[in-house]
């Protein structure tokens, strides 16, 4: 059965916020993408409650229902919100200026499984860094990665330009020799930061270091792999997409059977600039699967899926569902399937 009122759901990132309503038959009243911070570890936690509120408002007035009608839930699946204190305290604040009738507060990754994934599923993120998250038809869920480039990161963007960076340095310095060409990578480095020479990378590395900076360095090594075939950074796609299969393994042992029950086995929903790499990173990803002990875990296949909507619906789900109330939703619209994997 339908229901009356309005839904919303919020994706919050460190660049941009994306804000979905929806009315009680599931239907579109505003799907707005905002340039906006609304991790509470970049601005603070009061000014994130207050962007987050005022975005509320703002989609709450281009829908025509008015600030002072609140919502009958909301949603938000946030970067930032990485424990349950941090979301039990932003449910409280959001909930005391009385914005939404029931509000649902959860990390990002959450509102990615939740657009795709009607009971659950595993989220992997490739995009500057890399993450990875299970979820479990109970909720229960387990991650692998997201530590950042200083413990982790492995398969995401800044990670696949340190590689190449670094091989050209070892190589440079004689410090590891390699027979493969260093050629396409040295001049990509030296034209993308505008440098002549190793030292002038210095300030790059350190005193100016800035991680989305050298991660955008990434984009220019997959032109060049496609372009040239360059052996080097072929290979750093190649590792990344190795890595990025680990996470998924890592985390098998802690799926619930019902994940690999339906035709589909598990689905891992994949989000990320990277993943625009696929055909650089498949035959990694595949080496990483198949060189593996799965821990005894029988699993028949693995599907891997990437959104056609926003996290934000997946947002709007969890709040909605949260709430006691039902809206239709058609998951098989909201994804599409780009690669299946048989165990």
């Amino acid at each position: 059965m339908a229901n009356g009122g309005y839904y919303g759901g919020i994706e919050g990132g460190g660049t941009h916020t994306r804000i979905v309503l929806l009315n009680g038959t599931g239907g579109l009243l505003v799907d707005k993408d905002v340039e906006l911070s609304t991790n509470q570890w970049q601005v603070g936690f009061d000014e994130c409650i207050k962007r987050l509120s005022d975005l509320v408002t703002s989609a709450q007035m281009d829908a025509g229902i008015g600030a002072d009608v609140p919502l009958s839930a909301l949603g938000l699946t946030l970067s930032g919100a990485d424990n349950v204190e941090v979301c039990c305290a932003m449910e409280a604040k959001l909930s005391s200026l009385s914005v939404a009738g029931n509000i649902t507060v959860e990390g990002d990754t959450m509102g990615v499984v939740a657009t795709a994934c009607e009971n659950g599923g595993m989220a992997l993120i490739a995009g500057t860094g890399s993450n990875c998250q299970l979820v479990n038809p109970s909720g229960e869920r387990f991650r692998c990665g997201g530590w950042g480039h200083m413990m982790g990161d492995e398969g995401g963007a800044y990670w696949i330009s340190h590689f190449c960076i670094k091989k050209l340095f070892d190589a440079m310095d004689n410090l590891i020799p390699t027979n493969l060409d260093t050629s396409h990578v040295h001049r990509i480095m030296y034209d993308y930061f505008h440098v002549t020479d190793q030292k002038g990378m210095l300030k790059h590395l350190y005193s100016e270091f800035k991680k989305d900076v050298i991660a955008g360095m990434c984009v220019e090594l997959a032109k060049c792999a496609r372009t040239t075939q360059d052996p080097l950074c072929r290979s750093a796609f190649r590792a990344a997409g190795r890595f990025l299969a680990l996470h998924i393994l890592a985390l098998l042992p802690n799926a619930d059977k019902a994940l690999f029950s339906a035709d589909a086995g598990l689905k891992v929903v994949c989000t990320g600039s990277l993943w625009k790499s696929w055909d650089l990173m498949e035959d990694g990803f595949v080496e990483g699967l198949d060189s593996c002990n799965h821990s005894g875990v029988k699993i028949n296949k693995l599907t891997l899926l990437t959104l056609n909507r926003p996290a934000a619906y997946g947002a709007v789900y969890l709040g909605a569902k949260k709430a006691g109330c039902y809206l239709p939703v058609d998951f098989a619209k909201n994804a599409t399937v780009f690669y299946q994997y048989n165990f």
